[in-house]
């Protein structure tokens, strides 16, 4: 078996060097759409980060009626665990709440120590809320329980920007499937014109007793070859470009809460990606080729 394996390879090596310039066709066809698919990658997999950092950052503020006795907290804190998509419900104090409204403020936030005694403000519970439910839901249904007078998570507003960015990913995600079909047919008709520059050496392993997959087994070699040659140039751009692009941003989009992936191991695990997308194009392009013109049976 490994003897074969060699032979195949061998001549599949041959076959590129003999038919070079639609090697370098396909390899090309490989390399163009890889790199879009990385930009692409790279676009998603941050978009699904940022959108989950943002779901973890988006709590409701649940405000308690002032008259609801502290004996009663946990009865309101256990009717707001029950609720379906509900992860995690904190209570926070008058105190806490003013230990926070003194620093959003900063050094001017002393000021409101005056407060301490005669404290204004109301108890409030902080709700997270699982992925995949829509917090206006659960706001609203936290907001109808007896003793909360305000469930407030920061509006539609916040709610339509997660919905937009998980729009876009999920738009990204098609395109990628779509260069991935056009790239494998791109490479189908590369290899299909080698192998029919090749039928005259296909006709004789044939008139030998070659078995059909013995004649597949170089041409599929091939398309694997020229799909590794052709993730090396997206691999280099996606590890200097996103690094690049990275330590321009400082590693975050337009605010703090909006972090990028790290480079390490992101690049790493994407090169790995790259080099995977592009065996998988070229040994399913090859393969596709070479099955439609091989019909005969034995």
């Amino acid at each position: 078996m490994f003897r074969a394996f060699r032979r195949h390879w061998k001549e599949a090596v041959t076959g590129i060097r003999r038919h070079w310039a639609m090697s370098i066709s396909a390899c090309f066809a490989i390399t163009l759409t890889l790199a879009l698919m990385s930009v692409l990658l790279l676009i998603i997999l941050n978009l699904s980060q940022i959108t989950m950092d943002l779901q973890d950052e988006v709590k409701v503020f649940v405000k308690i009626d002032n008259a609801v006795a502290e004996s009663d907290i946990s009865q309101i804190q256990n009717r707001i665990y029950a609720i379906d998509g509900v992860s995690e419900v904190e209570y926070s104090s008058k105190d806490n709440e003013l230990d926070k409204l003194e620093q959003e403020f900063g050094e001017s936030g002393k000021m409101f120590e005056i407060y301490r005694e005669n404290n204004p403000l109301s108890r409030a519970f902080i709700v997270s809320v699982n992925q995949g439910y829509s917090i206006a839901d659960i706001s609203s249904k936290v907001a109808l329980i007896d003793g909360v007078t305000e469930a407030n998570f920061g509006g539609a507003t916040t709610e339509r920007y997660i919905e937009g960015l998980s729009k876009i990913r999920n738009g990204g995600a098609i395109v990628i499937l779509a260069l991935t079909a056009l790239a494998i047919f791109l490479v189908s008709n590369t290899i299909k014109i080698t192998i029919y520059a090749r039928e005259e050496e296909t006709a004789i392993m044939r008139f030998v007793g070659a078995t059909n997959g013995y004649i597949r087994g170089p041409f599929l070699l091939e398309g694997i070859f020229l799909g590794i040659l052709g993730s090396i140039i997206p691999i280099i751009l996606t590890i200097f470009g996103y690094d690049a692009f990275y330590n321009m941003m400082g590693g975050k989009l337009i605010t703090g809460i909006l972090q990028l992936l790290p480079v390490f191991p992101f690049v790493g695990y994407l090169s790995g990606a790259l080099v995977g997308m592009g065996i998988i194009v070229g040994f399913v392009g090859s393969l596709i080729s070479v099955n439609r013109n091989l019909r005969w049976k034995r």
